[in-house]
């Protein structure tokens, strides 16, 4: 190509890229989410000492900055420096502002406030923002959900996500800046700021610095995390059978002689720690407690332990011990009562409802929300309890048994004594065994158990082993009035006491039982002897009266003889007239025959009376019977039975007449056999 064209040509090019490249630097076009921060150069008034950005004609990079759209700048004393974006903040986000520009922060300070106020348009405004006081470093204000023309050198921007504190919780408050606490543990509550939201406000009333009185409940808030630490605690839950116990940690002190200090009103159940202090709350543990439900309470403020509800069973009373109240010695008790029970109710401390000291009112079955650092509860059964000294017992039931007594009897002998007591403690008695011994468990392990154990000890000590046992009911009925007038120093009822085992050694109780033995084979033999004896003299006597039929046919048959003899006799006189002589002969022989018949008779008779007695004396009753039914079977011609046999008997008495009777029956049944037999043969 000619170079005489291509000059030419090279020299507009040249020239229009100049000017463009001029223009572009006089005209700058801002997009509709951008700002454009220039610098002005060259020439210009100095920048204020101290002062970072460039205010009207000062050299330097500029606060102001340029709106979206097309702009002309004097180039090259004003040049583009960037044009960052528009900021932007999420509904869930905050922007923490941290100004790089302006007055000095106040010594002591850690974060500014804002003099400028709504002056600098939510800092979219950095020249009302410098030219109205605005405070170099982290700013109390911050910006919330939107779209900002933000100068980024100007104003550097941290997001935060808002707080939000979730059901059943409470967000506890720490201030990063503020006063100092005014000698108390957290700082006292401050109106206006609107939950924090507003620290400015907060710390122009006079916000304290450290952790706060006030606290967030659940809830999503605007609140500035670089002058507000919020910590999340959980709420206070209390459960069904449950209750709170409150410790203050702050507020008056307590008084010396205070366990437990007063709860003032209106605290709301302590979710309103300012109006708790205002109304003269004491640190300490308080009288009041919180029952079931969910409660927001600044932990930092007051403690709170879960305590279960007192509950009181059928067949129980609880005893209550107050800590709270006036003292016991300012008492005054009923005018009607007399001058020593006034006395009593002084010493014992057994008091009314309204001082310190054991409760006279005791409380009945049911569920109670009861304060155990104000009242100690001690829970007395009413009904009949038993308290067991045997071995099975301490195995079934080790709480409420103890060993069987290991004592000495009176004679030397060790002894093992198992006891049970019944007792019981009415309810209006329950405060003063609580007074004189404690509990149910000290009741029985420091007073019936001692009381019982000397008194049966003392009783065997007196007592040979053997008459110990065998007098055991009127031991027992002693022991147990012994034990009733003792327990009866405690208002304790004594419903029975018995002795439910006696031990005794096991070479007494051998001896023991070989004696009782020996005693009862004795009176064994004696019965014996004097039931045989008995049984003699009955078959005896029924022997003798069934002889009696035979003994009175032969008296019936001698009287007959003679009435025989008499009629013969009259007989003879008769014939007298006709022969005298042969009449008298043979009157005198026929009496001779007579008399001698009857004699004959008479002798048989008494005879055979006379044997039968014999018989019955030799034989017994039953052995006349038996030959006399043998005469029977004899006389009829039956033989049933061998000749002579004769049995032995294994009778430990020794008794032997039953083979001696045996003999004698064979010998008289063949006797009465071989007497017929002569006969015949002599015939």
């Amino acid at each position: 190509m000619d170079m005489t064209l291509l000059l030419p040509i090279i020299l507009i090019a040249t020239a229009g890229g100049l000017c463009f490249f001029i223009f572009t630097r006089f005209l700058v076009n801002v997009g509709s989410d951008e700002i454009a921060i220039t610098e002005r150069q060259f020439v210009g008034s100095e920048l204020a000492p101290g002062r970072v950005f460039a205010l009207d004609n000062e050299v330097g990079l500029r606060a102001s900055y340029l709106a979206p759209g097309l702009h002309f700048i004097p180039w090259p004393i004003v040049k583009l420096s960037n044009k960052p974006k528009f900021l932007n903040i999420d509904s869930d986000e905050l922007g923490i502002i941290e100004a790089t520009d302006g007055v000095s922060l106040q010594s002591g300070r850690i974060f500014a406030d804002d003099p400028a106020g709504g002056k600098h348009d939510n800092f979219q405004n950095p020249v009302e923002f410098l030219s109205g006081g605005g405070i170099r470093g982290k700013q109390l204000r911050f910006l919330t959900n939107g779209t900002f023309k933000i100068h980024p050198d100007l104003f550097r921007v941290t997001k935060i996500k808002k707080t939000t504190i979730p059901e059943g919780k409470i967000g506890v408050v720490t201030a990063a800046d503020g006063a100092p606490l005014g000698g108390h543990l957290l700082s006292k509550s401050i109106d206006g700021h609107d939950n924090f939201q507003k620290a400015e406000t907060f710390l122009q009333n006079g916000g304290e610095k450290g952790p706060q009185i006030d606290f967030l409940r659940p809830g999503v808030y605007n609140i500035n995390s670089e002058v507000f630490n919020v910590a999340i605690h959980d709420a206070i839950q209390i459960s069904e059978n449950e209750i709170g116990v409150v410790d203050a940690r702050d507020g008056l002190p307590m008084n010396r002689d205070e366990v437990v200090v007063h709860t003032p009103d209106n605290h709301q159940y302590f979710q309103n720690g300012q109006l708790f202090l205002d109304s003269g709350g004491k640190r300490g543990p308080q009288e009041s407690i919180l029952t079931p439900g969910t409660y927001y309470i600044n932990p930092y403020l007051f403690s709170v332990s879960k305590r279960k509800q007192t509950i009181v069973s059928q067949g129980e009373v609880a005893v209550l011990i107050s800590n709270v109240g006036k003292a016991p010695e300012e008492f005054i008790p009923n005018e009607a009562e007399t001058a020593a029970e006034q006395d009593k109710h002084k010493a014992r401390h057994v008091v009314p409802k309204g001082y310190r000291g054991i409760q006279r009112e005791v409380l009945g079955p049911g569920a109670y929300n009861i304060n155990p650092l104000a009242y100690t509860v001690i829970i007395m059964p009413t009904i009949t309890r038993s308290v067991d000294w045997s071995a099975e017992a301490v195995k079934n039931n080790p709480d409420s048994s103890f060993d069987p007594f290991q004592v000495v009897s009176y004679d030397g002998f060790p002894m093992q004594v198992e006891v049970r007591c019944q007792y019981r403690v009415l309810p209006e008695n329950a405060p003063y065994v609580v007074q004189k011994i404690g509990s149910i468990d000290e009741l029985e392990s420091n007073a019936i158990h001692p009381q019982i154990d000397g008194i049966f000890r003392a009783q065997v000590s007196r007592s040979p082993a053997i008459s110990y046992q065998q007098n055991r009911a009127e031991e027992q009925k002693s022991a147990e009035e012994a034990v009733r007038k003792d327990l009866a120093k405690y208002r304790v009822e004594v419903v029975s006491v018995m002795i439910t085992n006696i031990h005794l050694p096991e070479a007494l109780m051998k001896t023991t039982q070989q004696k009782n033995l020996a005693e009862q084979e004795k009176s064994m033999y004696d019965a014996k002897k004097d039931a045989e004896q008995r049984r003699i003299e009955f078959e005896k006597t029924r022997a003798e009266a069934d002889m009696q039929v035979d003994i009175i046919k032969a008296e019936s048959g001698i009287k007959v003889a003679q009435h025989e003899a008499r009629q013969m006799e009259e007989r003879a006189r008769g014939d007298a007239s006709r022969v005298r002589m042969s009449a008298e002969a043979e009157a005198t022989r026929t009496k001779q025959i007579g008399d001698a018949e009857a004699g004959v008779v008479q002798s048989k008779g008494e005879a055979q009376a006379k044997a039968y007695r014999d018989q019955v004396a030799a034989l017994t009753a039953q052995g006349v019977t038996t030959v006399e039914v043998i005469k029977a079977i004899s006389a009829a011609g039956l033989k049933i039975t061998p000749d002579i046999q004769i049995s032995g008997s294994g009778s430990q008495s020794g008794d032997s007449s039953n083979g001696l009777v045996q003999v004698l029956l064979a010998q008289f049944i063949q006797q009465q056999k071989s007497g017929p037999d002569r006969a015949n043969n002599k015939s």
